[in-house]
């Protein structure tokens, strides 16, 4: 599989296409991702303002912390599938190593 990222990926969306890569599902493909990696909620104050607290950060499987950092793609354009077959069986190779 081809994921396509680009700088308009965050969040969860960054978090599905790592998920995929780090399981050996698939490659990354287009541009650096955004790097939006914390949750946020936003509290009332009795006043009527607001506060923001940081409640959690995605990490990937692989456990990078992907915050201000994005991530980058295996390829900047679509491989050739047999590019992509070699990739993901060298991916492979090192997780059972």
């Amino acid at each position: 599989m081809q994921v396509l990222v680009n700088k308009s990926t965050a969040s969860a969306s960054e978090i599905v296409a790592t998920a995929l890569h780090d399981n050996c599902r698939a490659v990354l493909v287009g541009d650096k991702t955004y790097g939006k990696g914390l949750i946020q909620s936003v509290f009332e104050l009795p006043d009527g303002s607001g506060v923001v607290v940081t409640i959690g950060k995605y990490v990937t499987p692989n456990h990078m912390d992907i915050n201000g950092n994005g991530v980058e793609p295996d390829f900047r354009n679509f491989p050739a599938w047999n590019e992509v077959n070699n990739h993901l069986s060298k991916c492979h190779k090192q997780q059972d190593g």
